[in-house]
C-alpha cells in the first residue's frame, strides 16, 4: 500500500510539472507586459526601426492606444449596458459613433505626431506589421484551442 502511494504522488507530481513547462495544455495566463514587448520587438523588426527611431516611436505609439484602448472601454460599457428603450438604444448609437470619429481623429493627429519622428514608409510598415502581428496571435490562439485550418501551431516570425 506505502508503494501505491508513494507511485500514485510521483505520478503526480510528474504530471503537475509538466503541465507548468507546457502551457499549450492548460489555458496560459495572458502577460500583458509580454505581449507588448513580443509587439515592440516584432515591430521594430519588421519596419526596420533603429534603436533611437524605436525610442522616439513607441512612447507616442503608447498614448495613443493607451487613449483608444479608453475610448473602446466606453464603446463596450456602452453596449453591454444598453438595454431599455428605443430612446435608449438611439442615443448609445448615436454615441457610440460620436466615439469612434473621435478615435478616428485621435489616430490622424497622433500619426501626424509620428511623422515628425520616423518617416512616412516605417510608419506605414509599422502599421502593415501590427496587422500581421495581431493577425498570428488570433491564428495561434485558434491552433491552441483546437481550432481547423490555418492557425495550428501558434504565432510564427514573418517571412522577410
Amino acid at each position: 500500500m506505502k508503494r501505491l502511494t508513494i507511485l500514485a504522488l510521483m505520478a503526480l507530481f510528474t504530471m503537475s510539472l509538466f503541465a507548468q513547462q507546457n502551457p499549450e495544455q492548460g489555458k496560459p495566463r495572458f502577460d500583458p507586459k509580454e505581449f507588448q514587448q513580443r509587439m515592440e520587438e516584432a515591430l521594430t523588426r519588421q519596419a526596420g526601426l533603429t534603436p533611437d527611431e524605436a525610442k522616439a516611436f513607441f512612447p507616442i505609439y503608447k498614448e495613443m492606444k493607451e487613449k483608444q484602448r479608453g475610448i473602446s472601454v466606453q464603446i463596450h460599457q456602452l453596449k453591454t449596458q444598453c438595454n431599455s428603450d428605443e430612446a435608449a438604444y438611439t442615443a448609445a448609437i448615436t454615441k457610440i459613433k460620436q466615439l469612434l470619429v473621435e478615435s478616428a481623429q485621435l489616430e490622424q493627429a497622433y500619426y501626424r505626431r509620428l511623422l515628425e519622428v520616423v518617416p512616412a514608409s516605417k510608419v506605414f510598415k509599422v502599421m502593415k506589421a501590427e496587422d500581421d502581428f495581431h493577425r498570428r496571435m488570433v491564428q495561434g490562439q485558434r491552433g491552441r484551442r483546437g481550432g481547423a485550418g490555418r492557425g495550428q501551431g501558434g504565432p510564427r516570425a514573418p517571412q522577410e
